[in-house]
């Protein structure tokens, strides 16, 4: 026999938490934890906010950006961030630096001819929509 109220609420909580998970499961909610498609992003590992012609504003956790042609950004990162670059989930988006021009923006994370197919970097395309290479300026965040 339970003695405490607290000893009775606590199995009251499972039993509620369990029933919840149960329900989960059954209504087709997906509870397994698949570590082959996991990212690794527990927080913002790096940022940057990048010139046309490849220098950076301001940036964090990024060794390097180099700009081998026009529209391509091949960026490295620290050592210290360890950024597994092939499980990464980069986010880039134009950015304007007064100018009105619009365009695309692509991140690449698996190697590329552009960055001499560098597995531990970050590929950054700029263009137009005519499928033509084009420096504009970005933003770039690993989270």
């Amino acid at each position: 026999m339970l003695k405490t109220i607290t000893s009775r609420r606590g199995i009251v909580g499972t039993a509620a938490a369990l029933s919840l998970l149960a329900a989960g499961a059954a209504g087709g909610v997906a509870l397994a934890d698949d570590s082959a498609v996991r990212a690794k992003a527990p927080y913002a590992q790096a940022s940057a906010q990048v010139n046309r012609d490849g220098t950076r504003v301001q940036s964090k956790g990024i060794k390097s950006i180099t700009h081998p042609q026009d529209g391509a950004y091949c960026v490295t990162f620290d050592d210290a961030t360890r950024i597994d670059v092939s499980r990464s989930t980069p986010v880039a988006t134009l950015a304007s630096d007064g100018g009105t021009s619009w365009g695309t923006i692509m991140v690449r994370t698996t190697p590329s001819g552009e960055c001499g197919n560098a597995a531990d970097t970050v590929t950054v395309i700029t263009g137009t929509s005519a499928d033509s290479y084009r420096d504009e300026p970005f933003f770039l965040l690993v989270p």
